[in-house]
């Protein structure tokens, strides 16, 4: 997809490691989408994930549904996309987007979820997600700051 740099899964979404350590990595990203439809309902999760952002940066927090929408019709800026959970992008694959390449960041430990790697947590019903898409050819790296090696969740995922 055109002008889709960086798609990674945190579940803090907007933070101060995404907005320091990964735009300077992706110093070519101009545009941060987030796609989550409970931030997109929440106005003061809108108004602090904004006053996080760079002022050169633009962002924007859409549901699945208008984000799935806007990508189709084509990214009009170098952007990074930023999603709360597997399913997200789940879902936006069930509606004909593509992605090569994942980055999973922060997936914290919660309820039925467990240790995938280092600080990182699934459910089983992500990691099927996970070997879905892998099964579909999106290359899967689990990397939680850009110094950090990169580790293929398929090797994780046995």
């Amino acid at each position: 997809m055109e002008n889709l740099i960086f798609t990674r899964i945190d579940d803090r979404l907007i933070h101060g490691q995404v907005v320091a350590a990964w735009l300077r990595t992706y110093s070519n990203v101009s545009h941060i989408l987030v796609i989550d439809d409970q931030a997109f309902r929440d106005d003061f999760m809108q108004q602090m994930f904004k006053m996080l952002v760079p002022s050169e940066i633009t962002i924007e927090i859409r549901s699945v549904d208008e984000a799935a929408q806007m990508m189709r019709a084509g990214l009009k800026k170098p952007t990074m996309v930023i999603v709360k959970a597997p399913v997200t992008l789940k879902r936006l694959m069930d509606m004909g987007l593509k992605f090569d390449k994942i980055n999973i960041g922060g997936m914290g430990m919660s309820a039925g979820r467990k240790k995938l790697f280092q600080n990182v947590s699934s459910t089983p019903e992500e990691n099927d997600i996970f070997r879905e898409m892998m099964k579909n050819g999106v290359t899967l790296e689990v990397q939680i700051i850009p110094a950090a090696k990169t580790v293929n969740v398929a090797n994780i995922l046995k």
